[in-house]
């Protein structure tokens, strides 16, 4: 039987520049259970570092409360990242599986700069699923990589994930705001609104894309109360990454 799907598919930790520092992976899995979601995916910028340790303790979190994946209470946990292309065009990459995401992670670095940006306003914390930190990471997130936005979503589509562009109502780091459109050959799988605006109100401001693209949500969350705070739903079987990839194409 099909069931409500509440996924929250733009979440960064407190490894993003711009995160509060008590964003750990940990402390994200504990309020996503609070806040009754059945999906959740770990968007830094410009990383997947953060995004296994939220996994991990999401399964420890499972064990705790004797959970198994048929359980309708169970979360599930993907890795991705939100991606800052040469255009200052944020676009996010979501992935079923955490070697995809660290093949993409491996191809973004080489594109990264080495020095920390002076725009850098918060430390780049390394965390593990007990809520330890390891390390601090030392390439600039904050800025953006030296790809094109249809190199970003090809090497995305190469490493089995999906691209969407983020928040696209936004006046600032939105596909819109620096490009003024969706170009036609751009190959997104989704488009991405604020929590500013309902997705009825996104499908008459933008109706122009709405016939091509689904409109999904995320809290794009810095913080843990917002965590939860705007998310996409829909209907599926199980809260799987299929049933996520289904929703989007049908």
């Amino acid at each position: 039987m099909a069931q409500l799907i509440k996924a929250d598919i733009h979440i960064h930790t407190c490894l993003s520049p711009c995160a509060d520092v008590t964003q750990s992976p940990l402390r994200i899995v504990r309020q996503a259970y609070i806040k009754g979601l059945n999906m959740i995916f770990i968007t830094d910028h410009n990383t997947m570092q953060n995004a296994e340790a939220a996994i991990k303790a999401n399964s420890n979190q499972r064990r705790k409360e004797g959970l198994d994946e048929a359980n309708d209470q169970t979360i599930n946990v993907f890795p991705g990242m939100e991606i800052t292309t040469k255009e200052e065009v944020h676009i996010l990459a979501l992935f079923e599986k955490i070697h995809f995401a660290r093949m993409l992670q491996n191809e973004i670095n080489a594109f990264l700069p080495d020095a920390l940006s002076d725009r850098e306003f918060s430390q780049q914390v390394l965390a593990n699923e007990f809520d330890e930190v390891e390390g601090f990471y030392q390439k600039s997130l904050f800025n953006s990589v030296n790809l094109s936005l249809n190199e970003v979503i090809e090497r995305i589509h190469y490493n089995n994930g999906i691209a969407v562009a983020a928040h696209i109502d936004r006046p600032s780091f939105s596909i819109i705001s620096q490009l003024g459109f969706v170009p036609e050959d751009c190959k997104l799988d989704a488009l991405e609104i604020s929590p500013n605006i309902s997705i009825e109100q996104a499908k008459i401001e933008y109706s122009g894309y709405a016939k091509k693209y689904k409109f999904v949500k995320g809290s794009d969350s810095h913080s843990l109360n917002l965590i939860g705070t705007s998310y996409t739903e829909y209907f599926s079987e199980n809260n799987s990454f299929d049933g996520f990839v289904n929703y989007l194409f049908n």
